[in-house]
């Protein structure tokens, strides 16, 4: 294992007179060559992390020192600063390279430290923090990120990515492999998803646009669920938010909900089985044709033709079908 300390170290104001505490930030920088697959392995206290896609077999690393201000922070945080920038916590093991918070109890307290890394494009990449932002984008290999509060977005990933917070929300634009999202509370916005979507959330919101012939297996609490651009199989569960789905079945539908409605837009092609059913709201299927049967609490039949079963439960919330375009 060997360590990297050779960097670029950029001071305010030089080596001069300490500036105020909130006003310290000292950069470091370092880049070298990689002659096998990339695995970045990097994780923060509060600092952010940015991760992007760079030039193929090379790895640069910017980061930044910043002075906390807070009734803990040492007296000496300024130079515990300079020593934190001068030999940053950065370390490489054959196709590994791990970048960390101090290991010092004392430089812990005194600064952030925050991560910018350009990684080959076909780098693998396990960011974690429990309070920064976290960042990554135009890589093709595996990416999972972990925070506690701190906000996730995703883009134009060309691989499986892999999501677990507690309150911080995620955003993904461009996920060509599958995503899954374990979250407490984090709300939920995903475009452009090529491959399969997987969620389990307590009370975030989860919304999501996918453009593949992915399944969705969507499960939420107490928060609401909207789901476009269908086309693979579903199960969507809520304990009382409302659901709404649009697209065309080419698999299985199935999607409950306890107290919440289900608005369903299907597409003008759709052929499918339909079995909706509420215990105690209304069913309803409009500007579709249905050949079946329709009560009040129950609708049985096909449309198109028949196909792959569409089933929807609801304990006291309505269900209904329309065509996709004019869903709200």
């Amino acid at each position: 294992m060997k360590t990297f300390a050779a960097f670029a170290l950029v001071l305010a104001g030089g080596t001069g007179a300490a500036t105020p505490a909130v006003a310290q930030r000292l950069p470091f920088e370092q880049s070298f060559a990689v002659n096998e697959p990339l695995s970045l392995d990097v994780s923060t206290i509060r600092g952010k992390i940015d991760v992007t896609a760079g030039e193929p077999g090379r790895i640069v690393i910017t980061g930044a020192v910043t002075i906390r201000v807070g009734w803990d922070v040492p007296a000496n945080a300024a130079d515990l600063a300079r020593r934190v920038a001068e030999h940053p916590p950065i370390e490489r093991d054959g196709g590994t390279v791990r970048l960390r918070p101090p290991s010092d109890p004392a430089e812990r307290r005194a600064v952030t430290v925050s991560y910018q890394v350009q990684v080959p494009p076909d780098a693998q990449v396990l960011a974690v923090s429990e309070s920064g932002a976290i960042t990554v984008q135009s890589v093709s290999g595996v990416v999972t990120v972990r925070t506690q509060s701190g906000a996730i977005q995703l883009s134009r990933l060309r691989g499986p990515a892999g999501v677990t917070s507690g309150s911080g929300t995620v955003t993904a634009d461009g996920v060509d492999g599958s995503l899954t999202v374990t979250t407490s509370s984090s709300g939920i916005t995903a475009r452009a998803l090529l491959g399969n979507l997987r969620v389990r959330t307590s009370s975030g919101t989860v919304d999501a646009t996918l453009v593949g012939t992915g399944d969705a297996d969507v499960e939420t609490g107490s928060s609401a669920i909207r789901l476009r651009g269908l086309n693979g199989g579903l199960i969507a569960k809520s304990q009382s938010g409302r659901v709404s789905l649009e697209g065309g079945p080419t698999r299985a539908w199935d999607a409950s909900t306890g107290s919440g409605s289900v608005d369903i837009g299907l597409d003008a092609t759709a052929s499918v089985t339909v079995d909706l059913r509420s215990r105690s709201g209304s069913v309803s299927i409009a500007g579709v044709p249905m050949q079946g049967s329709v009560t009040k609490r129950r609708a049985a039949g096909s449309i198109g033709g028949g196909g792959p079963l569409l089933r929807v439960t609801s304990g006291s919330g309505s269900v209904r079908i329309k065509a996709a375009v004019g869903l709200t």
